[in-house]
C-alpha cells in the first residue's frame, strides 16, 4: 500500500501524542514523548503498572498503536512482573523509537485511515468479568501460599473493619466500598461480599487482596 505524499517524510511525526494506562487510569493527560509516558508509570503515583501498564501511540486521523509492553516490562513466570529501571530508558526509548518507525513505515500498515480506538475495559466490574473464580492458582502463588510460617505473621481472620479498610483501599472511596461489598460478586458464587463476610471473613478479605494485586483467580 503506498501512503499519500503529503505524509511527514518522517514517521515518527505523525504521532501527536501518548497516552500512559495503568489500573487506576491516574494519566489521563496527552504526553509529548515516549520517555514521559514511561516516566508516568515509573513514577511513585502509578497503579500496578507492571501489571497492567500500557502505552499508547496516538497518530493523527485517529489511528492509535498500542507499544508492546515486552519494551518496558520484564516476565518471569506467570505473575512475576517489573516496569523496567529509570537506568534502562535510553535503551527502552531507543528500541521503541526503531519498532515505532519499523511499524509505521511498513506497506501492509495504513496509518492514513481513521479507525477508532479500542475500548479499555476500565472499571472493576469489566475487570471482573474477565475471572475465571475456578481457575486453579499458577504454580507461583501456590507456592507462595503453602510456605510455612516465619514468624509475625497474623493468623487471626481479618475483622469487619479491617475488610471494609482493605475495601475502601481497592475501591479509592466509602461510596464504592459500599456498592461492591453490596453487590453479587461473581467470585462468591453470586453472593454479596457483605454476607459472605458474616461467616466467612477471611474469603472476603482474600478476594480484596487478589483484586488489589491483579490475580484473578
Amino acid at each position: 500500500m503506498t501512503q499519500p505524499s503529503h505524509l511527514p517524510s518522517d514517521p515518527l511525526a505523525r504521532i501527536f501524542a501518548y497516552r500512559t494506562i495503568d489500573l487506576r487510569d491516574r494519566f489521563p493527560q496527552p504526553l509529548e514523548s515516549f520517555r514521559e509516558a514511561l516516566e508516568c508509570l515509573q513514577s511513585d503515583r502509578s497503579y500496578m503498572a507492571a501489571m497492567s501498564g500500557e502505552i499508547i501511540a496516538y497518530l493523527r486521523g485517529g489511528y492509535s498503536l498500542t507499544i508492546p509492553d515486552e519494551f518496558f516490562i520484564h516476565r518471569s513466570g506467570e505473575i512475576d512482573a517489573t516496569l523496567v529501571p529509570p537506568e534502562e530508558n535510553d535503551a527502552v526509548c531507543a528500541k521503541v523509537e526503531a519498532w515505532l518507525r519499523e511499524k509505521l513505515t511498513r506497506p501492509d500498515v495504513d496509518t492514513t485511515k481513521s479507525v477508532p480506538a479500542e475500548e479499555r475495559p476500565y472499571s472493576l466490574d469489566q475487570l471482573l468479568a474477565q475471572c475465571d473464580p475456578q481457575a486453579p492458582h499458577p504454580d507461583e502463588l501456590q507456592a507462595w501460599q503453602n510456605m510455612p510460617d516465619v514468624g509475625r505473621e497474623i493468623v487471626d481472620a481479618p475483622t469487619e473493619t479491617d475488610i471494609w479498610q482493605a475495601a475502601e483501599r481497592l475501591l479509592e472511596s466509602r461510596e464504592g466500598a459500599e456498592r461492591w461489598m453490596t453487590s453479587p460478586e461473581i467470585a462468591l458464587r453470586g453472593r454479596t461480599p457483605a454476607d459472605v463476610m458474616v461467616e466467612d471473613p477471611q474469603r472476603v478479605y482474600d478476594l480484596i487482596m487478589r483484586l488489589e494485586y491483579g490475580v484473578c483467580t
